[in-house]
């Protein structure tokens, strides 16, 4: 039986422009804090985690993000994409990311079954140049297996989300890339799909 997946009015608006990050060189070296409107603006190198939620059958939760979204408007995007906090750990920030996206409360048990970095951290980079966009991140990845309690979405930043098989996934991918973020699709074929 999959989860319950709903929607709900979390009150934390979509890309917060007041939010702080902190900020790196290009070889990781910590620079301070800055403003994501700044760090976006002008290209300053930042942290994000991502992460992916299977349920007992192996289907991963995909969200299609919010319309009001600066990047990505509407696009299918895996389970949680993350800004850290500052001071924030990477499995702290899918902990954090799941909870306020997804409604989903990690146990202490399910903290410490998070799988990851699936991958070295590794650089990002996001231009948009008709929207003035330079999303430069540091990133890593996390999955957390068999989860079966609800999907409560905050509709601030989420639209729908929904189950779906890996061989599912590749081949929507494939017939229609455009329908999922550019990040998503890297990153996931990178990770071989999982070797589904």
């Amino acid at each position: 039986m999959s989860a319950v997946l709903e929607a709900r009015d979390a009150g934390i608006a979509a890309e917060a422009e007041g939010e702080i990050f902190d900020t790196y060189n290009e070889d990781g070296t910590p620079l301070g804090r800055e403003l994501r409107s700044v760090c976006h603006a002008t290209g300053i190198w930042h942290r994000a985690v991502y992460a992916y939620l299977f349920n007992l059958q192996g289907e991963l939760l995909i969200q299609r993000r919010s319309p009001d979204k600066k990047v990505a408007p509407g696009q299918w995007d895996l389970s949680v994409a993350e800004h850290l906090s500052p001071g924030e750990s990477f499995r702290d920030g899918v902990a954090r990311g799941l909870a306020e996206e997804l409604g989903v409360v990690l146990t202490p048990e399910q903290l410490a079954a998070l799988q990851g970095p699936l991958t070295p951290m590794h650089q990002r980079r996001l231009l948009i140049p008709e929207k003035s966009i330079k999303d430069f991140e540091f990133v890593e990845a996390y999955r957390l297996d068999g989860y079966e309690g609800p999907i409560s979405f905050n509709q601030q930043e989420v639209v729908e989300c929904r189950w779906v098989s890996l061989a599912e996934l590749r081949r929507g991918m494939s017939e229609r890339p455009e329908d999922f973020t550019i990040w998503f699709r890297e990153e996931i074929q990178a990770l071989d799909f999982f070797a589904s």
